[in-house]
């Protein structure tokens, strides 16, 4: 950033931009100086927007790793009126009545990523409008057995545990969402290094070359490497 338009932002101004607790969290890394602080804010946005380009990578080929499992046995399931994918229960009466609302959940996000979409979708635009929670209540304990064991797992290379997949998938999707609210992203709570792990771990089980390729580019270690405050990574 030009100096000069930087040292026109008085402390009142960054105050009412990023409002006062978000500012102080990077000036609190600064010894409260202000132009500093700055820098680790656009830094950071840097690095988040680099962090969130990886967890997109692994994004597409998740839901599209599930889709063609999915699709397998209920082609066109997405907008399709009379798939039963998300009409199905199995097990005891509990089990069942656990097992209706996460159907009815995934209907209605299905529903909100149709809208818009015009008249007749197609079925790659519905996938590809769909949240990455939607995927994520996919491998859901209860959905095991309708979901996991018949067709998602099939969706790995390696043949891990329904367990292992939904809690690497839960943890990238909380991540993610701090990546696109713009939050800070350096901190040891966030776990940078941890959640990129989970990032190449997962892309690791659907496809190693893959994993290989998304690693080489990332743009996340440059960045890293640019921090105003060194100690903070």
């Amino acid at each position: 950033m030009d100096p000069s338009v930087q040292a026109s932002l008085s402390a009142g101004d960054v105050e009412r931009w990023l409002s006062k607790p978000r500012a102080d969290r990077y000036l609190a890394h600064c010894s409260g100086d202000l132009a500093q602080g700055l820098e680790l804010y656009f830094w950071n946005s840097r690095l988040a927007a680099a962090a969130f380009s990886d967890t997109c990578h692994l994004e597409v080929a998740l839901r599209n790793a599930y889709d063609r499992e999915l699709s397998a046995r209920f082609p066109d399931w997405a907008i399709d009126s009379g798939s039963r994918l998300f009409t199905r229960t199995q097990g005891h009466p509990n089990a069942a009545r656990k097992q209706v609302e996460m159907n009815r959940r995934s209907e209605q996000a299905l529903a909100d990523a149709r809208r818009g979409l015009g008249a007749s979708p197609t079925h790659g635009e519905v996938v590809a409008a769909t949240t990455f929670g939607f995927w994520t209540r996919l491998t859901e304990r209860d959905r095991a057995s309708l979901f996991w064991n018949p067709m998602l797992s099939r969706a790995f290379v390696d043949s891990p545990s329904r367990p292992h997949i939904h809690e690497l998938v839960s943890r990238i999707n909380r991540f993610r969402n701090r990546l696109a609210h713009s939050e800070p992203v350096f901190s040891s709570r966030t776990g940078l290094h941890d959640r990129l792990h989970d990032v190449e771990t997962l892309l690791g089980h659907i496809s190693p070359k893959i994993s290989a390729v998304v690693r080489a580019s990332s743009e996340v270690p440059a960045i890293m490497a640019t921090c105003p405050v060194p100690t903070l990574v």
